[in-house]
């Protein structure tokens, strides 16, 4: 019998290996709406997994925002959504 839940003997998926990261950022859905406040929890060169302090709509596009001042950002693509958890890939600048 297999334990339900138990992932840790299951290959890792990603193609980019994932850092544990604490760091607080934005998000910013469009120029002329608020940034909305998030958590990063995880992060790799090919994208990262989110926690937001709340509940809210999110386009499939957006800007993740690194400072304060939105100098430093990265565009997003949201890929899965679990409530207040979100998975996004960072597209190529290509």
């Amino acid at each position: 019998m297999v334990a339900a839940g138990n992932n840790r003997s299951r290959a890792e998926l990603r193609k980019r290996r994932r850092r544990h990261f604490d760091y607080k950022a934005k998000i910013q859905k469009d120029k002329d709406s608020p940034a909305v406040a998030c958590a990063i929890s995880d992060i790799s060169d090919s994208g990262a997994r989110l926690n937001l302090k709340d509940d809210v709509e999110l386009p499939d596009r957006f800007f993740l925002l690194l400072t304060a001042n939105g100098a430093a950002r990265r565009h997003c693509r949201l890929i899965w959504r679990d409530g207040l958890t979100l998975g996004v890939k960072f597209p190529d600048n290509r």
